[in-house]
């Protein structure tokens, strides 16, 4: 009986017992985002020496004004469909171990695919030529790169880096 008032009171000690509890909002982020689909480990010293190759020619193809109108709603259609997202595979590139690219190429081979738990297809290819400083959308039906539009203002900041 003793070990029963005893359990008793410990279980109306702890039940009782008033504990504070601080509820901290979470910030949450509604913005899109593009995912890259490398890997790289980045030891800056200061911000301008994190930036890579890759990361301009990446900058290049998101701000071209035809990647932009493309995948404008993107997301939301993958999501509807039972995706999680949409990003850029680096297929191909100079430098392919810096890169994290799948093989060699002269160009920058750029694809962005859709994302689902099963498959990730690829919605469109775009090349990165340093030597002409051009950027192509790749025509799957006539087999053959089309030039578009791009801030050419970035071939600068390209050869800063990458020359």
């Amino acid at each position: 009986m003793k070990k029963n008032v005893l359990l008793l009171a410990l279980i109306i000690t702890f039940s009782c017992h008033k504990t504070e509890t601080i509820k901290t909002p979470i910030p949450t982020s509604t913005a899109k985002t593009t995912a890259k689909d490398t890997i790289k480990t980045i030891t800056p010293k200061n911000i301008s020496d994190s930036i890579t190759c890759i990361d301009v020619v990446l900058e290049i193809l998101t701000t071209a004004p035809s990647y932009v109108e493309g995948t404008k709603g993107l997301y939301e259609a993958v999501v509807k469909n039972g995706g999680t997202s949409f990003g850029i595979t680096v297929e191909g590139s100079p430098n392919p171990k810096r890169d994290n690219a799948l093989d060699y190429s002269e160009t920058y081979e750029l694809n962005l695919h859709e994302t689902y738990p099963d498959r990730m297809p690829t919605i469109a290819r775009y090349t990165f030529d340093p030597s002409k400083n051009e950027l192509y959308e790749y025509d799957t039906a006539n087999d053959s790169l089309i030039p578009i539009a791009f801030n050419k203002n970035l071939i600068l900041k390209y050869n800063k880096i990458c020359k």
